[in-house]
């Protein structure tokens, strides 16, 4: 039999060695056209990000500096830092709507601390969709996991379902970035404020790209 079988390997010209490497060689591909697919998703996935960032509604004179996310645990940081241009206090968004602020920074790195974080209180406008006009005023508040609160608004001032919570550029805060839209607004009290619940426009825990606003 084992004759036989080394008949066959001449005949049909079999090496095992042969057949080994080419596997080796043919995975060898697999893996490296695999990085090549990642890598042309990545820069799709960016380009995509500055074209919609180019075309929001944000002031010309406005400077960004793309970033991405290095870690989204807390302390949540971004892949940028003072070699870069990134200082203290720098507003991080995602085209036109704001994910945080950046609240320390190391040569290569920084922290930033998004929206839905407790200890930040944002001053804010209620406008509705499509317009201009701002229905209320009032103060925005995080509770993690996307979480946003609407404080400070007055009773007599409308509030709705679907209405758009946009920055007003008070307090060190940039104007006119978007946050969220009103989710439910909570049963009217005795007390001077209502209150509304607000869904971000982003999965904050998801993002990869944002960009920094380096000069305003």
């Amino acid at each position: 039999m084992a004759a036989d079988q080394g008949v066959k390997d001449v005949l049909f010209g079999f090496n095992q060695d042969d057949q080994e490497k080419k596997i080796f060689l043919l995975e060898g591909k697999l893996r490296q056209l695999a990085v090549e697919q990642n890598q042309l998703s990545t820069c799709l996935e960016e380009n995509e990000k500055i074209r919609k960032l180019l075309g929001s509604p944000l002031p010309a004179k406005w400077q960004f500096l793309e970033a991405r996310m290095a870690s989204q645990t807390e302390p949540v940081k971004i892949n940028k830092g003072k070699v870069h241009g990134v200082a203290e206090g720098m507003m991080v968004i995602s085209e036109n709507i704001l994910i945080g602020k950046v609240t320390s920074v190391e040569e290569s790195f920084s922290v930033i601390e998004k929206i839905d974080s407790p200890s930040l209180k944002i001053p804010v406008v209620v406008k509705k969709t499509g317009q201009g006009s701002i229905q209320a005023r009032g103060l925005l508040s995080g509770q993690y996991k996307n979480k946003l609160f609407l404080d400070r608004v007055l009773q007599g001032e409308m509030i709705q379902k679907g209405d758009l919570v946009v920055t007003s550029g008070e307090e060190g805060w940039l104007p006119d970035l978007l946050i969220g839209q009103i989710e439910e607004v909570m049963p009217k009290s005795a007390e001077l404020y209502q209150r509304a619940q607000v869904s971000s426009l982003l999965d904050l825990n998801q993002l990869r790209i944002v960009f920094v606003v380096v000069k305003n």
